[in-house]
């Protein structure tokens, strides 16, 4: 038990920053820190304490919540009013996030302070271990409690986000047992793999419940901010590339709980029409066929979420043809072809004048060599990128768009992608607009009648 611990302190320590291998051999003669580690990470008790049963659900595929039709134009709607939390549910899941970042807290303060073996230290990374262990058990169990008291229609259609959580909750287990199930004898680089793996898993934890919030609709809400109201989801039709898709959005507002007039805005887009469409979009914007000149053919295009990029897959077919006059007329003659599997990486950002854009490199390319050249660094590369980042672009409401009225005093802060179910890409813009207590009460009376509309149908 001894020398689980000595390892457990040198994997904390190699995760923190700054640590040098040199420490980290002197701690391998140093086995007296962190004692309460032994009980946190002992044997068995970790896995069990850690990670428990699964949550409940886990079969493949989304569900839908029963009484919905299938033809239904308002589905989306219906589906997230069936999983949308109640008050308590929020409340008591926002308190389940915190948990788990404060168990991340513990964890990253462990890490910077393992180096230390004053006595001090000890009582302070035996304390930070103890509170490591208890806001971890307290996030695990709650969690799980939470799910078992779900609807059943919550359940059904939360089935696969509580299954991707179960999964991440089953790899954080492992890798903890992993850990503890190491020596101090070990390389220093094997130690440092465990610990920055036990760290990755427990942030996809954090992510996998953050994304059950967001099919729930509970808001993180900042420190110093309240939850105001929640725009239903609506629809809207955009043209893009000659392509009719269809958008769902939706809104949350936080006020500051200082009561002033600057409210905080997420507007969320899902992007499933336009992955499911951006073949045709890309082939409509790309493809020509000059007698004289290039001929690109778009076969296949795909977007896939890689958080926190977007990667756009596109399969062209690109030929070159050179015209020459001779004493029978002008003839053309295909100088250059060939086919390309090409992927294109897209990062969300705010430019400096408050404008959405997104960052494009071409990463990697199937073709011959002459057609790599002209993706990586030629004419048609820049194309494609410039394409394929309009057509994303084209997609996503502005703040004013999704505010109406009173979005005129919008600004944006951010953007980023997000994947609230497999294969499944989101766009979050997130920014601030100020509103009167007049217009922040008809934007609220707006939303709770579209509510109960909802509810109607």
């Amino acid at each position: 038990m001894t020398t689980k611990l000595s390892h457990y302190q040198q994997a904390l320590a190699i995760a923190g920053e700054g640590y040098t291998l040199d420490i980290m051999r002197s701690w391998r003669a140093n086995v007296g820190i962190l004692l309460v580690a032994c009980g946190l990470l002992g044997g068995n008790y970790l896995l069990g304490q850690i990670i428990g049963g699964a949550p409940p659900g886990g079969a493949s595929g989304i569900g839908r919540p029963a009484g919905v039709n299938e033809k239904d134009e308002l589905k989306d709607f219906h589906r997230a009013m069936a999983l949308q939390a109640t008050p308590p549910q929020a409340d008591e899941f926002r308190a389940l996030l915190k948990s788990t970042d404060a168990a991340s807290r513990e964890f990253e303060a462990l890490a910077k302070s393992a180096g230390d073996s004053t006595a001090a230290a000890n009582d302070a990374n035996e304390a930070r271990a103890r509170g490591f262990q208890q806001k971890l058990e307290k996030a695990r169990t709650g969690t799980n409690q939470f799910l078992d008291a779900l609807s059943p229609a919550q359940k059904a259609g939360l089935r696969d986000v509580i299954a991707k959580l179960s999964r991440a909750g089953a790899e954080l287990g492992e890798q903890l047992k992993m850990l503890d199930a190491g020596d101090a004898r070990d390389e220093a680089s094997q130690i440092a793999a465990r610990a920055e793996s036990l760290r990755k898993a427990l942030a996809n934890f954090r992510n996998e419940q953050a994304s059950v919030a967001q099919e729930m609709g509970i808001v993180e809400a900042e420190s110093g901010t309240e939850t105001a109201f929640k725009i239903p989801v609506s629809k809207r039709s955009v043209k893009i590339g000659g392509q009719t898709v269809e958008l769902t959005s939706s809104t949350v507002l936080s006020r500051p709980a200082s009561g002033n007039d600057l409210y905080k805005v997420e507007a969320t887009t899902e992007l499933e029409e336009l992955q499911g469409n951006l073949s045709a979009i890309l082939a409509a914007m790309l493809d020509k066929q000059e007698r004289c000149g290039e001929r690109i053919a778009v076969r296949e295009a795909t977007l896939e979420p890689q958080i926190p990029w977007a990667v756009a897959m596109t399969r062209l077919r690109y030929e070159r043809w050179l015209c020459s006059r001779g004493l029978a007329g002008e003839a053309s003659h295909e100088m250059a072809e060939g086919n390309a599997t090409v992927e294109v990486k897209l990062t969300p950002r705010v430019s400096a004048d408050g404008k959405l854009e997104f960052v494009t490199e071409v990463g990697r390319v199937d073709a011959e060599r002459f057609l790599t050249d002209l993706l990586r660094s030629g004419g048609l590369g820049d194309e494609l990128r410039e394409k394929i980042s309009n057509a994303v672009l084209a997609a996503i409401p502005d703040l004013k768009t999704a505010l109406g009225a009173v979005g005129e005093s919008a600004t944006v802060q951010g953007i980023r992608f997000q994947s609230p179910r497999e294969d499944e890409l989101n766009v979050v813009v997130n920014g601030e607009v100020r509103m009167t207590a007049a217009q922040a009460k008809e934007m609220e009376m707006k939303a709770k009648e579209m509510v109960e509309a909802g509810k109607a149908q």
